[in-house]
């Protein structure tokens, strides 16, 4: 596709669907106290999801969240052919980590849902993974389009 928007949707959906992995992962194995779906539904809900159906829609929200970045860093990069577009990535990925957590905290979030150093560790793994997953999938969708 030569749709900077779509490859950008798409490439943020790989990484979001990479990030998430490791997240869960990590939650299930005790290793994370938080989901991203949950601050998904936190911010949809004002609370941790009760359901099954709460859990899958704050889900499906967050995949849509980390698309529009997708999108964003599409535009934010318009030429993705140095060789540092990996860098760029994390970078990206990392950047807006970094920024969601400090929302979090102006907010006032995490006096409600504390952030502990198990936790804030695996988000910053899972992040440095979306940034870089989506740098790889929209330089490959890029050089797809080329041909």
């Amino acid at each position: 596709m030569q749709d900077r928007l779509a490859n950008g949707f798409l490439a943020g959906l790989a990484g979001g669907v990479a990030m998430n992995i490791v997240n869960l992962a990590s939650y299930y194995l005790n290793i994370a106290t938080l989901r991203f779906l949950d601050w998904s539904a936190v911010a949809i809900y004002g609370h941790k999801p009760h359901s099954f159906w709460e859990a899958a829609f704050a889900q499906a929200a967050q995949l849509v969240f980390v698309g529009t970045l997708g999108i964003i860093f599409a535009y934010l990069i318009p030429v993705l052919t140095s060789k540092n577009y990996l860098l760029r990535g994390w970078l990206f990925g990392t950047a807006v980590w970094f920024s969601l957590y400090g929302l979090t905290l102006l907010f006032q979030i995490q006096d409600k849902i504390p952030v502990f150093l198990a936790t804030a560790v695996t988000d910053f793994v899972s992040a440095s993974i979306y940034g870089l997953v989506q740098a790889e999938a929209f330089q490959r969708l890029g050089k797809r389009a080329e041909v």
